[in-house]
């Protein structure tokens, strides 16, 4: 429901659907399928510290901090093997985007981190447009994604969201032989 949602936000695009493993994955194979547009995937962990999210990093490319890197070198290198072992399970060859609009779709943003690295990647990788699309998110994690993509879509900005499973009537943690079943279903 959730990718059907974002699918009439989206209308009319044309690039490359990439979802952020796992959640995003299943809005996005949704949103593929309806746009007729392929479908990959990127994985991006958080960086935390005592408690606190200090940003995100995918496998490849810059992360995205709220720290200089240099205080956090080691949370972001763990960060990095954590995506590449995910993406390495899901046996999946991340399509490029270079040169192409990337719609980045996740499941939902509050913070909006670690969408916000997903950007940051997709403009490592030299994509033409960088769109950050959620069905849901919190209007705080909106405003971050405003500045490092060029575009962000959201049906359903909310004020008062504390986690994205409020949003959802069903919202369990996906499998990764799901997440990978999906994948290989839009190759």
């Amino acid at each position: 429901a959730a990718g059907r949602v974002l699918t009439e936000a989206l209308r009319g695009r044309d690039g490359v659907v990439v979802g952020i493993a796992r959640g995003g994955v299943a809005v996005a194979a949704e949103v593929s399928s309806e746009l007729g547009l392929p479908l990959t995937a990127v994985d991006v962990e958080r960086v935390d510290a005592q408690g606190r999210r200090l940003g995100a990093a995918t496998a490849h490319g810059p992360p995205y901090l709220l720290v200089p890197e240099a205080a956090v070198e080691d949370l972001v290198a763990r960060a990095r093997r954590d995506a590449a072992r995910l993406e390495s399970r899901l046996e999946h060859e991340t399509l490029r985007v270079e040169g192409r609009e990337a719609l980045l779709v996740d499941d939902g943003a509050i913070t909006g981190l670690t969408l916000a690295a997903a950007c940051v990647w997709a403009r490592a990788e030299r994509a033409a447009r960088v769109v950050a699309a959620v069905p849901v998110a919190h209007v705080n994690g909106l405003r971050r994604l405003a500045e490092v993509a060029d575009e962000v879509v959201c049906p359903h900005r909310l004020e008062e969201i504390a986690v994205v499973g409020q949003a959802y009537d069903s919202f369990d943690p996906l499998d990764e032989w799901y997440v990978a079943s999906l994948l290989g279903e839009r190759r």
